[in-house]
């Protein structure tokens, strides 16, 4: 008896705060599954933090970042900052901002 009555209490017993290695762990799964969104940037390729790439742009770096979230933009996250290739700011350039200026 005393068995089922420590195993039940055991039960009641608040979850274990989880330690710093797994929140690190989590962290570092979460940011390879964000990267792996995105293709690859060529190894030659250079890459802009987004608050560099978006007064080049014309727009502000909100914007950026929403169409990052949205899926609209290829980037790479590096710790927190987000960099955009040299050939997507081009794109960007090009095709997607009209559509966004014109609305």
């Amino acid at each position: 008896m005393a068995a089922t009555q420590k195993s039940a209490r055991a039960s009641k017993r608040a979850p274990k705060k989880p330690t710093v290695a797994d929140l690190l762990a989590r962290r570092m799964e979460r940011e390879r599954r964000l990267n792996a969104k995105a293709p690859p940037a060529a190894l030659n390729e250079k890459l802009f933090p987004i608050t560099t790439a978006a007064p080049r742009l014309g727009i502000s770096v909100w914007l950026l970042r929403h169409m990052a979230s949205d899926g609209r933009l290829n980037y790479r996250r590096i710790g927190r900052r987000i960099f955009i290739s040299e050939s997507e700011i081009a794109r960007l350039a090009g095709s997607e901002l009209k559509a966004v200026n014109a609305a």
